[in-house]
């Protein structure tokens, strides 16, 4: 299961006691309602936006919900489950992979950081699907763009992530002409402007009359109810009276610069083109201004970045971005064409690993994830996000 080409037995071993450590957790945390805490679920409540009153961003996982509950299943019960044993897949299986190249010391930062040791789980992870199976079949075929069309459904930000490579189908498209690259462009157009195009309120009949049956009531009182209604002005005030009003704010500047160094160092590392290392970064500032939960997308975005740079999926964004080479200014090109650093890495990852860490910005503590989850083992308590 865990195998760490030329690592030693001793990192294989602590990997596997990191990882049942985060497991256990996990479990406890979303399992909760099913052993005697006193909520209903405990992921986020954003999970339960559905289709019903037409479309709505991130509403297929609550239309799948509504739709196995129907069946007469426990559909929350079968979704925390689920969210576990794709989380087992990850990282006993997909991840070890990954860090194959890197040395001791980096793994045992990596694992000790908020990279590993995590806030929560929650629909993000399929945003990885894509990627995954791409690194695991290396084919751009039907089912990595269906992955990809899914992946609109979920969260948007899927269309920022694999937008190269969206813009290199459309290049083949354009070049080629054939109607199968033409049917999978169809394809991801279709799902990402009924995303981006098609807006509708949230009708909150499932809400008032069909989960409270289940014992699930009171979802539309939630902050993420409130939040799905607000328009990006009213968002983007939001954010901002939080991090101007919040200390915690100061208190999550290490780690934020720690990981825009790591992001920018490892696509380097694996030979990223200076267009490619812009873009990403430039679209992590822009969720980071969007969003104030950082530390949930910590581990989402480092997990792509090497699905990414080991799957052959960068040569291929690379070459697609190089279309915008022209929105590269040359200051910033010349920065991004130094030589990589083993040093430099091992000091971010350090840095990063003792930063101090938190779910979103107004609940850094001035500890880092480590310690955290060290707390949790000793006197177990549910996250503050649990059942938001």
């Amino acid at each position: 299961m865990f195998k760490f080409s030329e690592h030693p037995p001793a990192l294989k071993w602590t990997y596997f006691l990191v990882f049942c450590l985060v497991l256990w957790r996990q479990a406890r945390t979303l399992l909760a309602p099913w052993m005697g805490y006193d909520l209903p679920f405990a992921f986020r409540s954003d999970n339960f936006f559905s289709f019903s009153g037409g479309q709505i961003r991130r509403g297929l996982i609550g239309e799948k919900l509504i739709l196995i509950q129907s069946w007469g299943l426990d559909a929350v019960l079968l979704y925390s489950i689920f969210l576990l044993a794709f989380f087992v897949f990850l990282y006993a299986y997909i991840f070890p992979k990954l860090l194959q190249s890197f040395k001791i010391s980096e793994v045992i930062l990596i694992l000790l950081s908020g990279f590993f040791l995590m806030p929560g789980l929650d629909r993000e992870m399929f945003l990885l699907l894509p990627a995954i199976y791409f690194f695991l079949r290396r084919k751009f075929d039907f089912l990595f763009y269906v992955f990809l069309a899914i992946t609109a459904f979920v969260h948007e930000l899927s269309l920022l992530l694999y937008f190269p490579f969206i813009w290199d189908l459309a290049l083949r498209v354009w070049k080629e002409k054939r109607p199968l690259p033409m049917s999978y462009l169809l394809l991801i157009t279709a799902s990402f402007g009924a995303v981006v195009l098609l807006k509708s309120e949230l009708n909150l009949i499932p809400e008032k009359s069909f989960w409270p049956q289940y014992g699930i009531s009171g979802l539309e009182d939630h902050f993420l109810y409130t939040f799905a209604g607000k328009g990006l002005g009213a968002t983007l005030k939001l954010h901002a009276s939080v991090i101007l009003g919040k200390v915690q704010s100061l208190y999550a500047i290490p780690g934020l610069l720690a990981f825009f160094v790591l992001v920018t160092l490892t696509l380097k590392r694996f030979g990223a083109a200076g267009i490619s290392i812009y873009y990403f970064v430039a679209i992590n500032i822009l969720l980071f201004l969007l969003t104030i939960d950082y530390g949930r997308y910590f581990y989402l975005l480092f997990f792509f970045y090497l699905l990414l740079s080991q799957s052959g999926l960068l040569n291929r964004a690379d070459k697609a971005l190089s279309s915008f080479k022209f929105l590269l200014p040359k200051f910033i090109a010349r920065a991004l064409a130094f030589n990589f650093s083993y040093t430099w890495y091992f000091m971010a990852l350090l840095i990063f690993a003792l930063a101090p860490f938190g779910y979103w910005l107004g609940d850094t503590l001035i500890e880092p994830a480590l310690w955290q989850e060290l707390k949790q083992i000793i006197n177990f308590q549910l996250p503050k996000y649990a059942g938001e």
